[in-house]
């Protein structure tokens, strides 16, 4: 017996500074008749839709119109641009493109719209939505990095010493990076930021220190931090799943997601 998705996939492109962006929409088979929430996924440094795709399945599957697409250079191929020109403000053009563009989608309810990110995607996801607050509902975020700028500042003293082309956790990366790093206080800008927040958080992550999100949390007015124990950067089997159902469960407490 073959058992029916409740929601439909396709292909989806955008445009951010004059460069293609490519993904996937998830879209669940109801939005046809009632417009549906908006759940936009932001994948890691070095990652691809791929690597948030079963989370926006699992969104989709809540009743949420959910997408996943790549960073213009940030490690996938449905997108144009070259790791080296990639900076978390480029990343944030792409975010924002992304979500004016799905917001006019007829299927959407863009009154209920929610970001979710991990590591440097979540760090981006809380750019955008402390920048534009009014537009976003709530935030998920996953181990992010938001001491983006500081680890920058420490790891070269001076932006005169930041070279042509560096490594970075493993990651080609050009100059465009640091600069357009070098002061961003990632997450004094998301203590703005007044509505909903979830944090998940593995407690042996050596990438991105729990410590981070920690304080983030108690700077924000209203958050919730989710810690995993033994969990490091990045879930897998049980743990993803443990992180999965909180998220969901996140948002539909906050009204993005409809309560079972």
């Amino acid at each position: 017996m073959t058992t029916t998705q409740p929601y439909l996939s396709r292909q989806v492109t955008f445009t951010a500074q004059g460069q293609r962006i490519g993904g996937l929409a998830y879209v669940p088979r109801v939005a046809s008749s009632a417009p549906a929430p908006l759940v936009i996924c932001c994948h890691g440094m070095e990652g691809s839709h791929t690597r948030v795709a079963p989370m926006a399945r699992r969104f989709a599957v809540a009743g949420a119109v959910a997408v996943c697409f790549d960073f213009r250079g940030g490690g996938g191929s449905a997108s144009q641009g070259e790791t080296t020109a990639m900076s978390a403000l480029t990343e944030l053009a792409d975010l924002e493109a992304v979500l004016t563009a799905a917001c006019a989608w007829p299927e959407v309810d863009a009154s209920r719209v929610a970001l979710f990110g991990l590591s440097l995607g979540g760090a981006v996801a809380a750019l955008a939505a402390a920048r534009h607050p009014q537009r976003i509902t709530a935030l998920a975020l996953w181990y992010p990095a938001l001491r983006l700028g500081e680890n920058l500042r420490a790891a070269f003293r001076t932006l005169a010493a930041v070279p042509e082309e560096f490594d970075w956790a493993g990651t080609r990366l050009g100059r465009a990076y640091a600069v357009d790093g070098w002061n961003l206080e990632v997450g004094a800008e998301l203590a703005s930021y007044r509505r909903p927040v979830l944090i998940v958080h593995g407690d042996q992550d050596r990438s991105v220190p729990i410590e981070v999100s920690r304080a983030a949390a108690r700077t924000l007015p209203d958050a919730e931090l989710v810690t995993i124990p033994g969990a490091a950067h990045g879930f897998g089997d049980a743990n993803w799943e443990e992180a999965i159902r909180r998220t969901t469960d996140f948002l539909a407490w906050n009204g993005v997601l409809e309560e079972d």
